[in-house]
């Protein structure tokens, strides 16, 4: 296949790329040279795009033309008044939140930008607006899905639907401080992005609001890649019982995964970003960028639909993956800044870019302190008042956008050579002592997606492991994340953590090597080596401490890896160890009890699992999802013993129990309906059934099956 159609003024400028590369330094006019290789300096071309309206401007007068000092006077206006609306609300409204509205002319792949119609999502649309309107003061709910999927892009679309009768908006972390005492003077609608960086902060934040009485419904709305790691643990007070039952009993829901787009919304979103780009194509070009979509993201991710369109429409033929797609608009973005600013500014823009990205955004304010704080290297940091005109840098301190060209980005700096690299190396460890959580998410963010860069383990390399342990952690916390039991990234985490155990004699490196070897194993079961997975959780038991928490997670996995291998005693041996440690969690303890339970039933002992089910109930510090687990198996043992009447209360503990989802409520309704209709109570299953399809909270399989019993029913068969 070949590229798309070339569109070009003066025979130089392609408009279908120039609309789009300032994807990374959002704010007022731009102006656009179409370059060719990152590097290359000045060229002749002739034409430039102005990015406020379109228009084709003279390059060789177009710094000093009237015409482009109108183009800069009304962006500067543009800038003013999309500082004004992002602060819309803040007068007479306690918390700043952030709103942008005007951006849409800066890049096609900024989440705010209004330059492409929103495709589809009227579904999850519908389902946030519902999250709106559930009848409490407060509630919460997390979204997830991978870089580029369209989370933030929704959660604006929300915002913008409900501005005027919801104060709405993104909170900065510079502001989140103002939450703490925050008494909303209306309906008020939180969103809280990169939410893995602000696990602690946002955990206390929940439990306040969580206890409070508000004059007005408030609605915190979190993002962040997936539910899993140190960050969602934080967040759930999953070691803090007592506070964890408030904070889940004001969760709307189950996390909300954002799944990628159809292909008939894919070519919607190719032709309408080909028309803001000034191309026309043909069916055929269509289904040529879909397919190039298709090859770069399997998942439909919407950002990856806009890069294969903007990659198609380029003049130097499509790139060859993903990773060449994302190159290709930041080598234009780094030519973009020699044009304007010059090689000597190149330098300090991609040092105050690479900063910022590995931070996750910078506001001015902050930069300023850590510049000062840190008093970096002369020269290898701008100072707060430097100018790189036409680049604000207000719009730097954001970092390289969308995330994954970011953390492209910085993965490319590091393979530089000489002083470049040095200086990439430098900047991470200044990031490393300005935040650390900050840090640590966007390693995380990088390993998920781009585990296969060479240069992915310089990001752990920040120092000596035997004196930085939270280094150490960190690189351990990246193991699940690599996803495969032979990544080289392995090798040389267990090398570093092997030197570093030789420089101390701390026994918290001991327990975190352990730790480490627990999260190898794990990813050789999850490649379905059950016999090789339990041989590493052997080998790591042998060395671990049996006052050390992971030592409950080994029994427990190698237990679930002895159930593979058919040798049920030895699954139950393991669990029992668990259930009968002084030293094991409850949480630990219940997972163990659980799964003791299950082989009990699969033994056909039902007294013996009615037992363990209902030791998961008495303990006093275990998430919802293990005593929905123990309540709802408890209650099939019970219907199988005969004991109906049991089984029924266990249902109704379930749907009474404020912290255990409604996703599990309705999946419970569910199992007593087929028990109603079973025993020939058909007619009191139909409110069974009823709740179960008028809930705007359902797992899919509960609900299809719920309509289809329903259908069934003599009362609701169509005539």
């Amino acid at each position: 296949m070949t590229s798309g159609p070339k569109l070009q003024a003066s025979g130089a400028v392609n408009l279908g790329v120039a609309a789009h590369i300032a994807a990374a330094s959002p704010g007022g006019p731009r102006y656009d040279s179409a370059l060719t290789p990152a590097e290359r300096s000045a060229q002749s071309n002739g034409i430039w795009l102005c990015q406020n309206c379109g228009k084709l401007i003279d390059s060789d007068v177009a710094r000093y033309s009237e015409e482009t000092l109108r183009h800069w006077k009304a962006g500067a206006e543009q800038r003013a008044l999309t500082m004004l609306q992002t602060r819309a609300g803040a007068v007479g409204d306690p918390l700043v939140l952030a709103l942008p509205q005007l951006d849409s002319l800066d890049s096609l792949l900024s989440f705010a930008s209004t330059a492409v119609s929103r495709v589809g999502r009227e579904d999850e649309l519908g389902e946030l607006k519902s999250f709106l309107r559930v009848d409490a003061d407060f509630s919460w709910w997390l979204w997830t899905g991978a870089a580029g999927s369209g989370k933030s892009r929704l959660a604006i679309e929300l915002c913008r639907a409900i501005a005027g009768g919801w104060h709405a908006g993104f909170l900065r972390e510079g502001n989140q401080t103002a939450l703490a005492d925050f008494q909303p003077t209306r309906p008020t609608l939180i969103v809280v992005d990169y939410a893995a960086q602000r696990g602690e902060w946002l955990a206390d934040a929940l439990l306040r609001l969580s206890q409070r009485n508000l004059s007005a419904p408030v609605r915190v709305l979190i993002l962040e890649r997936s539910a899993q790691g140190p960050w969602w643990d934080s967040l759930q007070r999953v070691h803090r019982m007592e506070e964890s039952f408030q904070i889940q009993a004001c969760s709307y829901g189950l996390p909300r995964e954002l799944e990628g787009l159809s292909r008939p919304e894919s070519r919607s979103l190719i032709e309408a970003a080909a028309r803001r780009a000034g191309a026309e194509l043909t069916s055929t070009n269509v289904e040529d960028i879909a397919d190039h979509a298709e090859r770069m993201d399997p998942e439909g991710r919407p950002l990856f639909v806009l890069v294969a369109t903007l990659d198609w429409l380029d003049d130097n033929g499509i790139s060859a993956d993903r990773d060449g797609a994302l190159r290709r608009l930041a080598a234009r973005m780094d030519g973009q800044t020699v044009q304007t600013g010059g090689s000597p500014s190149i330098r300090l823009v991609r040092n105050i870019r690479t900063f910022a990205t590995a931070l996750g955004g910078l506001s001015a304010d902050d930069y300023a302190q850590l510049v000062q704080a840190l008093t970096p290297p002369t020269a290898l940091l701008p100072g707060i008042y430097s100018d790189f005109h036409p680049i604000p840098l207000d719009d730097l301190l954001d970092g390289v956008r969308p995330d994954i060209l970011g953390e492209l980005y910085v993965l490319d700096q590091l393979s530089a050579v000489g002083a470049g690299r040095i200086a990439t190396m430098t900047l991470l460890k200044l990031a490393w002592q300005a935040n650390q959580e900050a840090y640590r998410a966007f390693v995380e963010r990088t390993a998920g997606d781009h585990k296969e860069h060479d240069c992915l383990v310089h990001l752990l390399d920040l120092g000596d492991w035997s004196v930085s342990k939270a280094c150490a952690r960190m690189a351990v916390d990246v193991i699940p994340l690599l996803q495969r039991s032979d990544h080289p990234v392995l090798d040389w985490i267990f090398s570093r953590l092997t030197s570093a155990r030789q420089n101390t004699t701390d026994e918290a490196m001991d327990e975190l090597i352990v730790t480490a070897r627990f999260r190898r194993a794990t990813l050789v079961l999850h490649e379905d080596d059950a016999r090789r997975a339990n041989a590493l959780y052997t080998d790591a038991l042998a060395v671990c401490d049996t006052e050390w928490p992971v030592r409950s997670d080994l029994l427990n996995n190698r237990g679930v890896t002895w159930r593979y291998l058919g040798d049920q005693q030895a699954a139950r041996a393991d669990f029992t160890s668990v259930v009968e440690s002084p030293t094991a969690t409850d949480e630990r303890r219940a997972c163990a009890l659980n799964n003791r339970a299950d082989i009990f039933d699969s033994e056909g002992d039902g007294s013996a699992a009615i037992r363990d089910r209902a030791a998961v109930l008495e303990l006093a510090e275990t998430t919802y999802n293990r005593r929905f687990i123990a309540h709802i198996r408890r209650a099939r043992t019970l219907w199988k013993s005969g004991d109906r009447d049991g089984a029924y209360r266990d249902i109704e503990s379930i749907l009474s129990t404020p912290d255990i989802a409604t996703e599990q409520k309705m999946s419970a309704r569910l199992q007593r309906a087929e028990w109603l209709i079973e025993t020939g109570s058909a007619s009191r299953a139909s409110s069974d059934l009823e709740s179960v399809c008028a809930s705007e909270r359902n797992f899919d399989a509960v609900e299809s099956r719920a309509r289809e019993i329903l259908s069934q029913l003599p009362e609701h068969s169509p005539e």
